[in-house]
């Protein structure tokens, strides 16, 4: 049988049934306290001695009792919770944001609520649920927000930032890598390798993501006199791709000895295409540059040169936003930039 190990008269030995749920009020009468003296106990910046914050907090252990993080936000008129609205999750750069967003915020002592948006959807179908929430913030990655609905959080007094995203309302913040910048970097590398005849494969033409990278190598071969051979659709995935790398590579089309990808999904589906459908040999005939630096590409089967993007640092930054208010409605000072890098491998 097991042993009560609670000392006689102990707070637990209370008429309480089992399982019953022991709120703060029960609490600050056991140890003869106001129960706002209980509340602030558990907040590490409140004025209370540390005698009687250590004594409640005994009590509490021994009790099992925990403050409601729900009714202590409402308190405040702050839920601690910023929304996540987020696309494309079978691009595995995605889920890897997720969980860093989700361990940062944490550490700021919020929470995150995830709302997923369905292929071909945008978050205008989920902000009328979202925002009866009442969340702190709302963060966007891999969807589309109206500026409409940007309008309706700014009048309630809830702050969107754009992540791996660059949109042009100024009374939102944006937070990206540099994508022009890198894009004219990875034309710079394949020019300086002796590349003369470079392709694109392209993902959403209607983000910022794509044209920003497409118009920053195309300025980086102009820069050289040469110009792009060839731009395909792939919409961001490794199917769209393959299907892309078969229409670059068809019979008659010009010999083209790179592909530079707007994501690392899409060149390793150009490289699985090379690979098994051609004779063509990587990096010797054809270099491939992908985007986004997902763990996949540096496995050795395909040793992916890509643009490194700084996740983490963009995190940190859009973190940094929430408690910032909105931008002061100029364009150029919505936007920040991370810098990335190109990180060399053998496929290029």
């Amino acid at each position: 049988m097991a042993r009560n190990t609670s000392p006689p008269g102990s707070f637990v030995q209370q008429a309480y049934p089992a399982g019953a749920r022991i709120t703060a009020a029960d609490l600050a009468k056991r140890i003869g306290v106001a129960t706002s003296t209980v509340t602030r106990a558990f907040d590490p910046h409140s004025r209370i001695s540390a005698e009687v914050r250590q004594r409640i907090l005994a009590m509490a252990d021994e009790a099992g009792y925990r403050p409601n993080a729900i009714a202590r936000s409402l308190n405040r008129r702050r839920t601690g919770i910023v929304a996540l609205v987020m696309g494309d999750m079978t691009n595995p750069f995605y889920p890897a944001a997720l969980e860093e967003f989700s361990l940062q915020l944490r550490q700021t002592g919020r929470q995150l609520l995830l709302f997923v948006v369905p292929p071909g959807g945008d978050a205008d179908e989920l902000m009328p649920q979202l925002l009866q929430y009442q969340v702190d913030a709302i963060v966007v990655t891999a969807a589309r927000l109206s500026s409409h609905m940007s309008d309706l959080c700014g009048r309630q007094g809830v702050p969107v930032v754009f992540m791996n995203r660059r949109v042009e309302d100024p009374t939102v913040w944006s937070v990206c890598c540099d994508n022009e910048r890198m894009g004219a970097a990875v034309a710079e590398y394949l020019v300086g390798s002796g590349r003369r005849a470079c392709a694109f494969v392209a993902g959403d033409p209607s983000i910022s993501t794509t044209t920003d990278r497409l118009l920053g190598f195309e300025r980086g071969l102009a820069a050289h006199g040469l110009r792009l051979v060839a731009c395909e659709q792939g919409g961001y995935s490794y199917e769209g791709a393959r299907d892309a790398a078969a229409r670059l590579f068809a019979a008659g089309q010009p010999g083209i000895d790179a592909v530079f990808c707007a994501n690392d999904l899409m060149a390793l589906g150009v490289l699985s295409h090379l690979r098994m459908n051609t004779a063509l040999r990587v990096p010797q005939d054809v270099a491939v540059v992908g985007f986004d630096d997902i763990r996949a590409a540096a496995y050795p089967e395909h040793g992916l040169t890509t643009v490194h993007q700084p996740l983490r640092e963009m995190i940190e930054c859009a973190i940094r936003l929430l408690d910032e208010g909105p931008p002061g409605g100029n364009p150029a000072e919505a936007l920040r930039e991370i810098p990335g890098r190109l990180v060399q491998r053998s496929s290029a």
